[in-house]
């Protein structure tokens, strides 16, 4: 087994372990770390592979609240930072989001740097670029649970792609 494989099945290993120390909180603390794959639309990435291993986190930097008649909304502003990464080549996006809520669905915009090493696919270096997303929460209690999906516009249109997870908040 080679040793990429090795390393991403570690990382993938040490993020079910926060995960799973994660339900040990009762107080939510802001934090939410996610889990999944990215899967690229550029043909170039997709020759590499049509999945690379993805995991990210959220921290959610402050509450407003808007009272709209009959419907409960929520917004607020979080950092997020991911990563995704397949042979050698990976993307790490930073962004600034807003984020609506509405019952247990959350929708978020972001902007903000990203760091690429995609030496196989573009040039290596900083970009601007931005991602939109969806998540829904799977219930409350112990463990919160959610699901998530994000699109993610590249300023390498070669890096640009879905992602899909599951995540756990803290």
């Amino acid at each position: 087994m080679r040793q990429s494989s090795l390393a991403k099945m570690g990382a993938m290993a040490a993020a079910a372990g926060c995960m799973a120390i994660a339900g040990a909180q009762a107080t939510p603390s802001g934090l939410s770390v996610r889990l999944g794959l990215f899967l690229p639309t550029s043909s170039d990435a997709r020759i590499i592979s049509s999945s690379w291993i993805n995991f990210g986190a959220d921290y959610k930097l402050s509450t407003l609240s808007f009272k709209i008649p009959g419907v409960d909304l929520q917004s607020y502003f979080s950092v997020s930072a991911d990563y995704f990464t397949h042979s050698g080549d990976n993307d790490l996006p930073v962004a600034l989001n807003y984020n609506l809520r509405q019952g247990s669905i959350v929708y978020s915009a972001g902007i903000g740097p990203e760091f690429r090493n995609a030496g196989d696919l573009t040039s290596t270096g900083v970009g601007l670029g931005e991602q939109i997303g969806v998540s829904f929460d799977l219930g409350a209690g112990p463990m919160p649970i959610f699901i998530q999906g994000k699109y993610y516009f590249s300023s390498k249109p070669e890096l640009s792609g879905f992602g899909v997870y599951v995540g756990v908040k803290f």
